[in-house]
């Protein structure tokens, strides 16, 4: 009786190890890159009005940190996040308004390989960007 307990407790710990979930998920990119260094492209509300945009990004320790370059403005990036296993990004910046007024931009965007693309927002304004890095 106790050599079957003992069998049962060696299976199951068998069963355990095999369904236990991995350190790198299957659906993450081994090849992927964290978004750190130089992105350039551009932005805009629509297809037709464009402006070019750089993204500095950088890791201190296991923070995302970095710059958006719009015009001659250089915006720092207030908040930012990056998961590997989907290539899901996300950053916040303030930026000044024409009318003197803070604008909270919200990004959310995807990293694949050497290109991010995704949706900008600040109170009832969107659009898109796409920036690849350099």
């Amino acid at each position: 009786m106790k050599r079957n307990a003992v069998c049962l407790a060696i299976v199951l710990l068998l069963l355990a190890a095999c369904t236990a979930k991995t350190a790198t998920p299957e659906n993450q990119n081994p090849n992927q890159k964290p978004p750190g260094g130089t992105w350039s492209g551009d932005y805009g509300p629509d297809s037709y009005r464009r402006e070019p945009i750089k993204v500095e990004l950088r890791w201190e320790g296991s923070n995302l940190r970095g710059t958006i370059q719009a015009g001659v403005r250089d915006l720092e990036i207030k908040k930012a996040s990056f998961k590997p296993e989907t290539g899901a990004i996300t950053m916040e910046f303030d930026a000044q308004g024409n009318n003197g007024q803070t604008l909270h931009y919200k990004i959310d965007g995807k990293v694949e390989g050497n290109v991010m693309k995704g949706t900008w927002s600040h109170d009832d304004q969107r659009g898109d960007f796409r920036v690849s890095r350099q």
